[in-house]
C-alpha cells in the first residue's frame, strides 16, 4: 500500500460512491445549491471558451477570499466577474412574467474599506469591487444560458442598520431579475457591456 493509493481512496469519488448514489445525495437542498453553483461556474467558463472564443481566463481559489469568482481578458483589458445563481424559492409568476432574485453577497462577513475611508464589517460587496454580475436563466430554459449586468447598474443596499452614507457604497445582497430578462435590465450580450471603459465604476 502506497501513500498515493491511500489518498486516492478519498480524492477519487469512484472509490467511495456510485454515480447513482451521488445523484441521489445531490438532491439534498443544501448540497444541491453548492453543486449547482460550481456547475454554473464551469458552464460559464465553457461559454467564454466556446461561444466568445475567450481563452485567457482564470478561476480564483475559493480560499483566497478574492473579490471575484473569475477573471478574463478581452481586447487587452482584464475583467472580473461574480457568478451568482437565482434563489429558487424566490421565483414567482406574476402576469406572465417570472420574478426572482439573484443572491449577490459574500459568503462570510468580513471587514471592508469604503471609498470614504470608513471600515465596516458586512457581507455586502462594496460597489465597484468587480466588473460584471453573471447569472443564469437555466431554471427557466433548462439549458445553460447566461445573463449579465454591470456593477455600476446594480441595486444599492437599503438595510436600515447602515447609515445613508454607507448605503451609497454597498451593493444590495439581492438583485432582482425577471424572465424575460429585459424587464429588469439584464442582458444576454456580455460583449456589449465590455464596451464600457469601466463597468465596475459605481454611480454614487
Amino acid at each position: 500500500m502506497t501513500l498515493e493509493e491511500v489518498l486516492a481512496n478519498v480524492l477519487d469519488p469512484v472509490r467511495w460512491a456510485t454515480p447513482e448514489l451521488l445523484m441521489e445525495i445531490i438532491k439534498t437542498p443544501s448540497l444541491r445549491g453548492i453543486v449547482y453553483g460550481y456547475v454554473a461556474e464551469y458552464e460559464f467558463m465553457r461559454y467564454l471558451r466556446e461561444d466568445l472564443r475567450i481563452k485567457d481566463y482564470n478561476r480564483d481559489d475559493d480560499h483566497k477570499k478574492t473579490k471575484s469568482d473569475l477573471n478574463f481578458t478581452y481586447h487587452g483589458r482584464r475583467y472580473s466577474v461574480q457568478i451568482k445563481c437565482l434563489q429558487t424559492n424566490s421565483i414567482k409568476l406574476v402576469n406572465g412574467i417570472f420574478h426572482a432574485v439573484v443572491q449577490n453577497d459574500a459568503s462570510d462577513r468580513r471587514k471592508v474599506k469604503l471609498p470614504n475611508g470608513e471600515e465596516i464589517e458586512t457581507t455586502c460587496y462594496v460597489a465597484g469591487e468587480y466588473d460584471i454580475l453573471v447569472s443564469t436563466v437555466q431554471p427557466f430554459t433548462g439549458s445553460w444560458k447566461f445573463v449579465f449586468k454591470k456593477n455600476k447598474d446594480l441595486s444599492k443596499s437599503k438595510y436600515h442598520r447602515y447609515t445613508e452614507e454607507q448605503r451609497k457604497y454597498l451593493l444590495a445582497t439581492q438583485e432582482p431579475i425577471t424572465y424575460p430578462v429585459e424587464v429588469s435590465g439584464w442582458t444576454y450580450d456580455l460583449l456589449s457591456l465590455l464596451s464600457d471603459s469601466d463597468p465596475g465604476q459605481s454611480k454614487t
